[in-house]
């Protein structure tokens, strides 16, 4: 879990899953990717849903909004298994 503040709006960043399992290194680069969207992050309604694409992979997170705004990251699809059109891994499309 990581908490922080926007424009001085406290938010939790954290993984929905506990089957997410990455390195130490690609955690905190998915919670820097995600925080990186800055005040994009509290413009998002309640309950919706939003990726990220990065050369690691992509990023898919959802907003709840209760008392404090929070980020689920849901899923961190790695590139080995993202697909292009003509059914190639490895692609960042």
């Amino acid at each position: 879990m990581y908490r922080t503040s926007i424009n001085d709006q406290e938010i939790i960043v954290l993984f929905s899953s506990p089957y997410v399992s990455l390195s130490p290194d690609t955690t905190k680069h998915v919670y820097e990717r995600v925080l990186s969207l800055g005040e994009k992050l509290l413009q998002f309604q309640d309950g919706q849903s939003f990726t990220i694409g990065d050369p690691k992979g992509l990023i898919v997170a959802q907003v709840k909004k209760r008392d404090l705004t929070t980020v689920y990251v849901e899923h961190v699809i790695t590139k080995q298994f993202m697909y292009n059109e003509q059914g190639e891994s490895n692609q960042i499309m």
